[in-house]
């Protein structure tokens, strides 16, 4: 070993304050230098995984916020299927009211129509008869001449 430290020129000493000084140098690297880096590292390791458990958590409320929306939706359209059912029911309901009230009307129309007509055939036949009698009367006191009163009249009826 001695031929070694001969051949290679290796003193002790220097190497001992060598080793000394590496010491020193990595003490104050490690203290100033690794140990605040391991501290940010850290530090940010655990805000990334509070900031992918944040994530985490807001993709599970929006997947259920998207369930509920659909839920909702779903209950709306149902809600106005029915609306649109009531309506259509109502609408059809009333249309049957409106024509059998149109019916009614009608009916009543006519029934009246019927009855003014049934008045003026009665007015009518009496004003005939009146006109009949009047022609008849004169045509009595043409052919006979006189005037015929009623005492004669009833002699020929």
């Amino acid at each position: 070993m001695d031929e070694l430290i001969k051949t290679f020129h290796i003193d002790w000493k220097l190497l001992i304050a060598q080793l000394v000084n590496f010491g020193i140098v990595l003490y104050v690297l490690y203290r100033f230098a690794l140990k605040p880096l391991m501290k940010t590292m850290d530090k940010r390791s655990a805000e990334i995984a509070r900031s992918l458990d944040n994530a985490k958590k807001i993709e599970a409320n929006l997947i259920m916020s998207n369930q509920e929306r659909e839920k909702t939706v779903l209950a709306a359209k149902k809600e106005a299927s029915g609306i649109i059912e009531k309506a259509r029911t109502a609408g059809l309901q009333q249309a049957g009211e409106m024509v059998d009230k149109a019916k009614e009307e009608v009916k009543g129309v006519i029934e009246e129509a019927k009855i003014q007509i049934h008045s003026e055939k009665e007015t009518m036949l009496k004003e005939v008869k009146k006109e009949v009698g009047e022609l008849v009367a004169g045509a009595v006191a043409k052919v006979l001449g006189e005037a015929v009163d009623e005492k004669i009249d009833n002699e020929l009826i």
